[in-house]
């Protein structure tokens, strides 16, 4: 008797794993459809065609900006400039203005932190956990959440470059905000050229009230990207990994793409579409990338003209209609960052794999600890019951 009462819940321990495990393929299967779905209605609908073309133009204007301002993170210049495109003239240039905000802050506090916290470890985890749970969490429930967020990116992004010397902080915390204004620079540009300006009406978003009521599945996601952001960290660091700054990218890569306000995470389900689209989108864009760089263009029009293609696709992708835009985000995502190495372009394809390789285990440790950290619906409907 007593091995048949044991027995029961290793089956159902087995159960549900193989029943994740089937739901996850599901799920990456009617991810890979629907994207091809969104690849076969490119250029059929003309207003996300034009808001496909200023992404196309601002972009590599970006990035030729950043080339010849001569700044340290060419690629982080060109993904804010995509960043802050919106549907029309003024809302991208007020999502310019509050990333613009955040980053002012985020650099301010990140160079004060960076004089002791890289000497204390328990400390810059603290910090780490928390800056980053306040960021996802605004994301979710405040009006300037992008604000926010760029606050959490830009503070840990100062704090980790700077862990191997310190007195390089201010450095960064100057170079890093530089980079976000020649992106919002080219977004603001492009956008107010092509598109209409008419104002969008204000995003309606819950607020900062009933966070450990209604607003609870923000806390925890916020709990879930402070947990991934500090094992990374640790991971990187345990394993002697070299360049910090390698590090630093991948944390502002995995926190970059936020879940969106009001988007559905009271179930289990929803956290890993979206935490699985996150990685698909990073294996789809960091792949393309790759697969340009193996082709070795020395050519500068060339290298722009890829950039500008592969940040159309991603853009049509993130506006399409197929319930799969998270994936087109992260795949553009990657591929600026994959692609876009130095002050020219890329003349050996191992950077790019390295990128590659950080940024995807900084993804697969959010997707685990995500998994881990979300009750299934048994526990949940326990929990509703008690």
């Amino acid at each position: 008797m007593r091995d048949q009462s044991h027995a029961k819940p290793k089956e159902s321990i087995f159960r549900s794993v193989m029943a994740d495990f089937a739901d996850a393929w599901v799920m990456v299967d009617d991810a890979l459809r629907n994207w091809w779905r969104e690849i076969g209605e490119l250029g059929t609908d003309p207003a996300r065609s034009r808001q496909c073309l200023v992404a196309a133009i601002t972009v590599p204007l970006a990035t030729t900006m950043a080339l010849w301002l001569e700044v340290d993170s060419i690629w982080w210049a060109a993904i804010s400039g995509y960043m802050t495109i919106m549907s029309t003239g003024a809302a991208s240039l007020k999502r310019g203005m509050l990333r613009m905000v955040g980053t002012v802050a985020g650099a301010v506090m990140g160079f004060i932190m960076a004089r002791w916290l890289p000497y204390d470890h328990f400390a810059l985890y603290l910090f780490l956990a928390g800056v980053t749970m306040l960021g996802v969490i605004a994301m979710q429930v405040s009006p300037h959440g992008l604000a926010w967020l760029f606050f959490t990116i830009t503070s840990t992004m100062v704090l980790l470059m700077s862990l191997e010397n310190p007195q390089q902080a201010v450095h960064v915390a100057f170079y890093r905000t530089y980079e976000v204004a020649i992106g919002v620079v080219a977004s603001a540009i492009v956008s107010n050229l092509l598109l209409h300006w008419h104002a969008d009406p204000p995003p309606t978003v819950p607020g900062w009230r009933h966070l450990l009521g209604p607003q609870w599945p923000s806390v925890l996601h916020g709990m879930r990207a402070a947990i991934s952001v500090v094992v990374v960290l640790n991971v990187w660091i345990l394993m002697d990994l070299p360049q910090l700054s390698e590090m630093a990218i991948t944390v502002a890569v995995v926190m970059s793409a936020p879940v969106i306000a009001n988007s559905n995470l009271g179930t289990r389900h929803a956290v890993a579409q979206r935490s699985l689209h996150r990685f698909l989108g990073c294996l789809l864009g960091g792949i393309a990338a790759l697969l340009c760089l193996a082709i070795q263009v020395e050519s500068f029009p060339w290298w722009i003209a890829m950039i500008g293609g592969s940040v159309w696709i991603g853009m049509h992708i993130q506006l399409g209609k197929h319930d799969v835009g998270y994936i087109g985000t992260q795949a553009a995502f990657v591929f600026i960052v994959t692609l876009i190495q130095g002050p020219a372009p890329p003349n050996s394809i191992m950077p790019g794999i390295d990128r590659f390789i950080g940024i995807m285990g900084g993804l697969a440790i959010l997707l685990t600890v995500s998994l881990m950290l979300w009750p299934n619906e048994v526990e949940r409907k326990a929990e509703r019951t008690s």
